[in-house]
C-alpha cells in the first residue's frame, strides 16, 4: 500500500512543468484498479490538484491514507509528505533536478486522430512510450490540450515534447491500473502564498531514501 501511494506521488511529479499559459489550475481525480477489495476502499477518494503561475507550480495530492505537496519553479522544488507515520519534506535544487530529469531518456510520442472532450476542453489522443526504473517499456495512454500548451521538464519528464497539457492518462504497473482525469480546468488567478511552504514539524528526507521506499515495496 505504501508503495502504491509513493507512485502516485512520484507520478503527480509529471505536473510540475509549466503550461505556456501564464496561469491557472487542473484539478484531477484519481483511480486505481487491479487490487483486493479492501485495498482499493482505502484509496477512494484520491485527487491531484495542479496549480501554475509564469514559471511556478503547486502540486497537491491527497487520499484517506496521505497528503502531499510540490512547490517547483526553475530554481528547485520542495515536497512535503504527511501520512502513513511520516511527516517528511524532500529538496531538490536546480542540479539535483537537472539530474533527475537525465535519468529518464526522450519518451517516444505516437499522435492519433482519436478525440474526446474531457472537463470540457477538447483533446488528442496520443501513446507515450517511456522506460521504467527497470529499464522496461510503459505505454501510457494520454489525452492532451493543444490549447493548455506543455512544455514538458519538471522532476519527472515523462512527457517531455508532448503538444499540449495531459488531462488524462493511464498506466499500469503490474496487476495495478492507475488513471488520472482533468474535472476542472480554471484560469482564474492563483495567489503568490500558494508557491511558499513550510517545514516546521517536519522531517527532511533526501531524495535517494525516498526513491529506495518506493522500490523497496510496501503494504
Amino acid at each position: 500500500m505504501k508503495k502504491i501511494l509513493l507512485t502516485v506521488v512520484a507520478i503527480a511529479g509529471l505536473y510540475t512543468a509549466q503550461a505556456q499559459i501564464k496561469e491557472g489550475s487542473i484539478t484531477y481525480s484519481v483511480a486505481v484498479d487491479g487490487m483486493p477489495a479492501e485495498q482499493a476502499a482505502m484509496m477512494k477518494g484520491m485527487e491531484l490538484n495542479m496549480a501554475f503561475k509564469d514559471k511556478k507550480s503547486r502540486v497537491e495530492f491527497s487520499s484517506p491514507m496521505m497528503t502531499s505537496t510540490t512547490v517547483s519553479d526553475d530554481d528547485g522544488s520542495l515536497t512535503l509528505m504527511d501520512g502513513m507515520g511520516m511527516k517528511s519534506f524532500t529538496k531538490l535544487n536546480k542540479a539535483d533536478m537537472e539530474k533527475e530529469s537525465k535519468k529518464n531518456p526522450e519518451p517516444k510520442i505516437t499522435y492519433t486522430e482519436e478525440k474526446k472532450t474531457i472537463a470540457t476542453y477538447d483533446c488528442k489522443k496520443a501513446i507515450v512510450e517511456v522506460k521504467d526504473q527497470k529499464g522496461e517499456t510503459q505505454k501510457l495512454n494520454v489525452w492532451f490540450c493543444e490549447k493548455l500548451p506543455y512544455t514538458g521538464g519538471g522532476r519527472m519528464g515523462q512527457f517531455k515534447g508532448l503538444k499540449g497539457a495531459p488531462l488524462e492518462f493511464e498506466s499500469n504497473q503490474g496487476p495495478m491500473k492507475m488513471k488520472m482525469t482533468a474535472t476542472k480546468v480554471s484560469l482564474s488567478p492563483i495567489p503568490d502564498s500558494q508557491f511558499k511552504l513550510s517545514t516546521d514539524g517536519y522531517t527532511e528526507m533526501k531524495m535517494e531514501d525516498l526513491q529506495k521506499m518506493r522500490s523497496g515495496g510496501g503494504k
